[in-house]
Parts: structure tokens; sequence; C-alpha cells
């Protein structure tokens, strides 16, 4: 069914008539082609002994090239698409070169390069025996050497648009590259390699200058259907056009097949985009085409369930590059990091694991030192911001994936899985693919396949923040639970401070790489050395420098009074607790010393209380938090004019 056209969005005649051209010419030679097709002959022309033959050994050269473009083509665009080295460009022009390259060109550099006169040929000949001129190898050969391009641009494309955060995890969970590749890379990318396949094949196929330059034209031998074609056309033209056709219908075929997928305008695709999981086990079709949903959310077990004993894997680690961190933590810690966007949080998993070139990690859990080992064998599983479960796999298959590299049997390893899903609460979802989860759901199979992995140290990208307030309560208690248990080490990057307080043991706080606070949870909640931070705990914090007459001058103007001054000269940071804000409707007069007039800017809820946001002219935003009665007393909205007051001993001042 055609789209309406939207009203007023007439095409523009200087463009449609060229375009309607440009179609004409391409319509017209096929429809040539149709128009002197004799019909009543045509299975007589393509049933000839001559035609047979060559159709026969068009299959035969169009099939081995394929294959050999598929053992050497898919490497090179993974290559091409995955690794940066020098002369990387040079290599991708040499790719593309014989697509712009006259073929009966491409055939004279074949007989330079193979022929028996040729820079390999006479080793091939002498030594191997091996003579490809005016042989069948020969038009595998340079069918190959024409159609293989196709293969690699487009297989390249997909594999460069497939996210790295799959092969990365596989990695992580204990997969060695090859069998990344294997198991998670082509199937990710297999609709971008049969695209690619077939345009190989289909132009294989009607290879014909570089074939009759370097394969030469004997009938049986090398004499493929375009060169019969080639021939038939000199003395029966008739059955040339029915020979023709049948090259059209395939190449036709081929492209309708494809729909649009070499041109990279397929249609969007279910799941997470980079492979259309098969429906369900035994599930309906119409629950296929929804994320499933699990209401309520299955119960999670919040104790651990009796495992195989942990080994205990104390962590040291010296970060150096755009990181500059030195952890040290016994086996059993978890650690909270957390710090602005842009502070190296995620650069310092990645290169605990080994994955950047921007920060380098000098590694050791446990007794072993690590840190010249690759990903895979480290030991030491991660779990991305995105879950990364790969979409082909069911969740079942994605828990037990780092088992099985662990080399587990499939049963035992499936069965260990199980038991983490329904740890998790997500066991009845076992056989249901990624794209039929919802986020929380994900999120928590993803947790379940890092902790079956049985890492030495686990990292945690904001593993809860796709939950919603109460299941991620529910997985922050098993969380706990698990972590009491872990054997290794836990680093777990967060933005939420409820989960950086009753996760962590302690808090690494980072700032543009570098570590700015480590210490215990209360210690970085009573003294945060950071603005960031104290706000990220709900607190006031201005930046300001302590002055000769007892006073602070802030950093964005203005004056603080506290009851403790700092050292004249000192730069120090003041916390305020919102409830130690005081909101009035007209200047107050008492104790406080610190009152400054101000414009209400935002109201919002935050549990049982308010939450005010007050601008002034004379000092920062100021946050206080009150009841619902008191801002009704107050009359309190956007836009209201009040004075703040803040008693000087409310005020904490925190040496950075």
């Amino acid at each position: 069914m055609s789209r309406p056209r939207a009203p007023g969005t007439r095409t523009p005649v200087t463009l449609a008539v060229p375009a309607l051209l440009a179609i004409a010419f391409l319509l017209l030679p096929l429809t040539g082609i149709l128009a002197r097709t004799e019909w009543g002959e045509l299975g007589t022309h393509l049933t000839s002994p001559e035609v047979t033959v060559a159709l026969r050994l068009s299959l035969l050269v169009s099939f081995c090239a394929l294959g050999l473009s598929l053992v050497l083509g898919v490497p090179l665009a993974w290559l091409l698409a995955r690794v940066s080295f020098p002369g990387k460009a040079l290599v991708r022009s040499l790719v593309l070169l014989p697509m712009v390259l006259p073929p009966t060109v491409g055939g004279v550099a074949l007989l330079l390069g193979f022929g028996r006169r040729g820079l390999l040929g006479p080793w091939l000949e002498n030594d191997l025996g091996i003579v490809l001129p005016f042989h069948t190898s020969g038009a595998v050969v340079a069918a190959t050497f024409v159609a293989m391009p196709f293969l690699v641009i487009s297989l390249e494309g997909t594999i460069a648009g497939l996210r790295t955060s799959y092969e990365e995890t596989a990695a992580s969970l204990g997969a060695s590259p090859v069998r990344v590749f294997l198991t998670v890379t082509l199937p990710l990318v297999a609709p971008g390699l049969a695209a690619g396949a077939a345009l190989t094949w289909a132009r294989a196929l009607g290879e014909f200058g570089a074939t009759i330059t370097f394969a030469g034209n004997l009938p049986g031998t090398t004499q493929t259907l375009p060169l019969e074609v080639y021939l038939l056309l000199q003395d029966q033209p008739q059955a040339a056009t029915s020979v023709s056709l049948l090259l059209l219908a395939v190449a036709m075929a081929v492209l309708v097949a494809l729909r649009g997928r070499w041109t990279g305008t397929t249609a969007a695709r279910p799941g997470n985009g980079a492979a259309r999981p098969g429906n369900a086990d035994d599930r309906p079709a119409e629950e296929n085409e929804k994320p499933a949903e699990v209401t309520p959310d299955a119960p999670v077990a919040t104790t651990a369930a009796p495992s195989a004993p942990q080994r205990q894997s104390p962590l040291r680690a010296e970060v150096s590059g755009f990181n500059d961190v030195t952890l040290d933590a016994p086996a059993g810690t978890t650690i909270a990091v957390v710090g602005p966007n842009g502070a190296g949080k995620t650069t310092l998993l990645r290169a605990l694991l080994g994955l950047t070139p921007r920060a380098h990690a000098r590694l050791r859990l446990g007794d072993v030192d690590v840190t010249n080992l690759p990903p895979h064998r480290r030991g030491v599983a991660w779990v991305p911001q995105d879950g990364a479960l790969f979409p082909h796999l069911s969740a079942l298959a994605n828990t037990a994936y780092g088992l099985r590299t662990q080399g587990v049997r499939r049963t035992e390893a499936r069965r260990g899985a199980q038991e983490w899903l329904d740890r998790l609460g997500v066991g009845d979802l076992a056989r249901r693919r990624p794209s039929q989860l919802s986020g929380g759901q994900a999120q928590r199979v993803a947790l379940a396949r890092a902790l079956a992995a049985r890492p030495r140290l686990l990292l945690l990208d904001e593993p809860l923040a796709a939950l919603d307030q109460t299941t991620r309560a529910r997985v922050r208690r098993m969380l706990r639970a698990h972590l009491e248990g872990f054997g290794g080490v836990c680093l777990m990057v967060t933005h939420d401070p409820v989960e950086a307080i009753s996760l962590g043991g302690r808090v690494l706080v980072l700032d543009d790489g570098r570590t700015l606070q480590d210490d215990t949870p209360g210690e970085v909640s009573r003294h945060p050395r950071s603005p960031w931070v104290a706000r990220m705990l709900g607190r006031n914090a201005w930046t300001c420098t302590a002055t000769s007459d007892g006073t602070l001058s802030l950093a964005a103007g203005g004056t603080l009074v506290a009851a403790d001054p700092a050292t004249p000269g000192t730069t120090t940071l003041a916390i305020i607790a919102p409830e130690a804000v005081s909101l009035h409707r007209e200047r107050p007069s008492g104790s406080p010393r610190n009152n400054w007039p101000g414009t209400v800017r935002e109201i919002t809820a935050v549990g049982s209380r308010l939450r005010v946001v007050v601008a002034s002219d004379q000092v920062p935003d100021l946050v206080a938090e009150i009841t619902p009665q008191a801002a009704a007393e107050l009359g309190l909205a956007d836009g209201t004019p009040v004075w703040t007051s803040v008693k000087a001993t409310e005020i904490t001042l925190v040496t950075p």
C-alpha cells in the first residue's frame, strides 16, 4: 500500500522529468530482451547441449567463487571493520579496485600475476603443479577477483554497524576472539552476510571480461553462460536472447530477495537491531510482537543459594593514562564508583578489562598478575550499561554462555544458568529472546549472566538503571546478598546515592580521571570533597575561600558565615543540608546570620516532603526541604519571592 502524500508536496517537474527519463533508459534494454524473446522456443534454447554444459559450468564456477570469497572475504571484512592499522585506506581501495576496473584489464592483471609468465605463475606450475590460465580453476579465480569486493563491502558495513559491546561482553565472559567471532559476530551479521553472499554469487555467475581474458573460452572448461551468450549472438541471436533472459531473471530474483539490504535501506528490525530473533519456543505469535512483561514482577531471591566456594581474589590495580587511579581492595569488597559525566568511570572499567587504549591497568587478582593477559583470560566479567544480551540467544543460553566458554558441559551449564535466573526472579523467562524482555527483565538476565560466570573481578556499569523503583529495591537486596558471598572484588559505577551507600563497602569518587575521594560510604556522606558528590547526596555545596574577617567568600559571588571559620586563604567546600535551610516570606529577624532574598524557581516532591529550589542574585541556587503543610502556609509557587536563612552552626566546611 502506497503512503499518502502530504498536501502541498508536489514533485518538481524539473526533477521528475529527468528521473523518469533515467528509469526509461534503464528499463528499455530489459524490455527489449522481453520483447525479442521467442517464448515458444525458450525451452528448446535453454535445454540445448551447449547451453546445458555452460550452465553447469557457470554454477560450478560461481559457487566455487562464492566459497573462496567467503573464506577470504569474511576475515578481510572483519579486519577492515574492527582493526585499525597503517595502510587501512589503501587496503580498502584495493578491495574496491576490481569494482571500478574494466574486467578485461582485470584479466590482464591476473595473467601477469598468476599466468605462466606472471609473478607467481612459474612457482605455482613448477613447484605445485597448478596451472590457472585456460583451466576451470582460472575461471574461478577470475570470478572471485571481480565478485569478492561485493561481499567485503557489504559485510564490512554490517560489522561496523554492530555494537562492539556484544563482542566485548563475550570476551569478558571468557570467549576467545575466534569463539566470539563464530558465536556472536557471525550470527549477528547473518543478514548482511547473506546479502553480500547473494550479490557475490550473482556477480560471479555473470562474469565475462576477466574470465575470457585470463581463463579463455574453452567449451566445457571455461566457457560459462556469459561467454556462451557472446558466441550465440554471432550465429543464433534468438538463442542468445533466451540465455540472456535466464541471466536477467537470476539477477532480478537476487535483487528482489535482498529487498534493499545491500543498499542499507533494510526496514527496522525487532529486537536490539543486530539480528531478528526467531519466535520463542512454543509461544503464540501474537505474544512475540511486543516485549513480554511480567506483572507483577516475579519475586527476587534475597538470599544467596548455596554454591561452590568462591576463590578469594583481592584486587591490586594501578591505572594510568586518562585515569590515574590506584586500587587496593581485599576479597569481598564492593566499591561504588561515582563522579560526574566524563570523570572516567567507564574508562576505568574498560581499562581493567583491557579494552581501551585510553588507559592502561597493571592488574593483579589474587596471586595472579593478569596485566598482560587478553580480556578473555583475565577472569573479569562486565555488565555494560545496555546489558548487551546477545539477541540471537535465549535468556538461558545468554546466562550459560560464560560457563560454556569455561568448558562446562551444556547440560550442567544450562542447569547452573537456570539457577541464577531463578535467583534473580526471571527463571520463567529463560526461553525468551532479549527482544521479548522488558528493559528491567533484560538487565536482570545480564546480571545473572555475569554472576554465573564466576569471575574474580565483577564490573557493573550502572546495573540497576533500567529498573523501576520497586524492582530496583528488590534486586538491590538480592545483589547485596550475593556480593556478600562473592570471593572477588566488585566495582559498580552508579549515579544513585542509595546504591552507592547500600551496596558499596567503599565509595570511589572520580573527577577528570583522578581519585578525588576513596572512603567508606559514611565518611563520604558526612564529608564529601566534591560539589558533585554533595549534590548527588542531596546537599547544597558551595566552593568558597576563607577571608581574614572570619567570613567565607563564595566563588560564585556573595559571602557566607560559618560557626568554625577556616584559616584565611583556604579554599573549602561549604556543605548545607536542605533541611537546614529555612524559608520565609519576610526577612527573618532572629539568630540566623545568613539571610538572602530570592525567588522560588522549582518545587518537586521527594517522598513525603517537598524540595524547593530558590534562585538568588546574592548567592548560588539553594535547595530547601520542607513539608507540604509548610509550603501551603507560605503560599509557595514558582516565582514566589522568599527569604532563605541558614544558621552558621548548620554549615559544614570540608577541605578538598
